[in-house]
């Protein structure tokens, strides 16, 4: 039957439907060495010089066809360039459009806020002065006059620190001023390695990753653990630099009203409450689901309740991403941040961020946690992977707050907590009869902060009114010798909260100092009918 034409043999084949073993019988005598099938058949029936042929004829063609020229246009005359560049318009830079005070209703209903999508106006805020010599002592000068400084967060003042600029200084004469290249190209220098294995064991963490430019580290880190698909539920009132983060993880997002456990709970509730509906355990979710908070909150100079967040944390198995940069070397007996202050275990937290620009007194960010987390965004962080290494003698900045930290972190905390609770009890007695102007402060443990923020609580017409009326309270300050800075928004922040007026105490400051910086403030707001 092998001999047969392909008709024959289906014909055959459909015959001997029944009888398999004969079946398999004939198709094996087809593709076996020596069948019709098999490849040497087709080599000894001459079939590959049909093949060689074909790509003989191929390469040939290659070789021979023409190589393709784009036809050249005809060059543009002068008049027609001059014409093209006078229609080019570039983008912008900055806003060329501002909320201004007669945009009425729109500007009345939060012009920053994602409440209202369609009014994408920025507020124009007025330029900050001009500090002569170094911008965070205590003590500055604008213009030709000394005022007292409360706008930077140079809360130990490392940053006026002569040791540390010696070890700068030291460091420029070693390794020059750039790292040349990001961390896995060439920009890993020892000092680098040396900070990240200093701030690991400081803050009690497995390893901890350095990033250069602290804005980027939760843009950068939360996306590298976060994906579409998974949870992340935060607090209302986190800062633009996390808001950042959650906007690229493309997660779902849900946040809660500011430091309300009881809001929170509700959340975590919600979401727990559709897997309970699909009947899913915790081993079959997919999804990773995320907690995020500030230890002390940029927006507000509040402090998390972070023991009752932990609680809910753990009680509905999510992960948690804790923001430190205010409460590093602020809280806790030794200055290592909200964990030691509230007394909890550092592996409860998952992922610690935290700025190195206010009580470090250098530049950069950290991300701290376990080792793996740490591994993970040597690939994946993109502020890691992407941008250049810190300069090397801001690394050593770093080292050398650390040591200060480590000799003097007891004695320079309790002192700057002492100041805070002052500066906070003085602001809340002076206005606290107004009804324009509030001190943000919810909880006894608030008064710890040495950020604070004194809130414009009178009804204006419009966000703008607003600024300009903090703005002349701002101007009249500076001009009696006090230095302040209004709390700044893009319109692409969503926080909706009221403007402020952002004060940061400084561990160098004197009781004196402070007194007066109050008593300034009260006879200001009272010529301008604010109190």
């Amino acid at each position: 039957m092998s001999g047969g034409t392909v008709k024959e043999n289906l014909a055959w084949c459909w015959s001997k439907r029944n009888h398999v073993d004969e079946i398999v019988s004939e198709v094996w005598s087809n593709v076996r060495p020596g069948g019709r099938l098999h490849p040497a058949w087709f080599f000894e029936a001459k079939g590959h010089l049909a093949v060689e042929l074909l790509l003989f004829a191929v390469i040939l063609y290659l070789i021979t066809r023409k190589s393709f020229k784009p036809k050249k246009e005809k060059p543009l005359s002068k008049a027609e360039q001059e014409e093209l560049i006078e229609d080019w318009v570039p983008e912008p830079l900055a806003p060329t459009s501002y909320a201004t005070a007669s945009d009425g209703d729109e500007a009345a209903t939060g012009l920053r806020s994602r409440k209202n999508p369609p009014v994408k106006k920025q507020i124009r805020y007025a330029k900050t002065p001009v500090v002569k010599g170094k911008a965070s002592a205590p003590h500055v000068q604008v213009g030709s006059k000394k005022v007292m400084n409360l706008v930077s967060t140079n809360f130990l003042n490392f940053a006026n620190s002569e040791k540390i600029e010696d070890a700068c200084e030291k460091a420029l004469q070693r390794y020059g001023c750039g790292s040349c290249g990001p961390r896995g190209f060439y920009g890993t220098i020892d000092v680098h390695l040396e900070f990240e294995d200093r701030m690991a064991k400081f803050l009690g963490t497995e390893e901890a990753i350095l990033y250069s430019y602290d804005i980027s580290t939760p843009s950068s880190a939360i996306p590298a653990f976060c994906k579409s698909g998974d949870v992340i539920v935060a607090d209302s009132g986190v800062n633009y630099a996390i808001q950042s983060g959650l906007t690229l993880s493309r997660s779902t997002v849900i946040y809660f009203e500011h430091n309300n456990l009881k809001d929170l709970e509700r959340v975590l509730q919600q979401v727990t409450g559709e897997d309970n509906k699909k009947g899913k355990t915790n081993l079959e979710r997919i999804q990773r689901r995320f907690i995020v908070v500030e230890g002390i909150y940029q927006n507000y100079g509040d402090l998390c309740p972070l023991k009752g967040v932990m609680a809910l944390k753990e009680k509905y198995n999510f992960r948690m991403i804790l923001e430190e940069s205010l409460a590093l070397g602020v809280l806790g007996k030794s200055g290592r941040g909200s964990v030691e202050h509230h007394g909890l275990e550092v592996d409860q937290v998952d992922i610690t961020l935290a700025s190195l620009g206010n009580s470090i007194g250098s530049i950069g960010g950290i991300c701290a946690g376990s080792r793996r987390v740490c591994d993970h965004q040597r690939l994946s962080g993109a502020g890691y992977v992407f941008s250049a290494s810190l300069p090397p003698y801001l690394a050593c900045a770093a080292i050398e707050s650390l040591n200060l930290l480590e000799e003097k972190g007891p004695e320079l905390v309790q002192a700057l907590s002492k100041k805070a609770k002052v500066f906070r009890d003085l602001l809340g007695k002076a206005f606290a009869k107004s009804k324009s102007l509030r001190v943000h402060q919810e909880n006894d443990e608030d008064v710890l902060s040495p950020f604070v923020h004194l809130k414009l609580v009178a009804k204006q017409n419009s966000e703008v009114e607003a600024v300009e009326v903090l703005q002349t309270f701002v101007d009249a300050a500076l001009r009696e010798g006090v230095f302040l800075s209004l709390s700044k928004y893009t319109f692409l922040d969503r926080f909706d909260g009221c403007q402020s007026i952002r004060m940061a105490v400084n561990v160098e400051h004197t009781n004196a100092d402070l007194a007066k910086a109050v008593g300034t403030l009260k006879k200001q707001a009272q010529k301008l009918d604010l109190l």
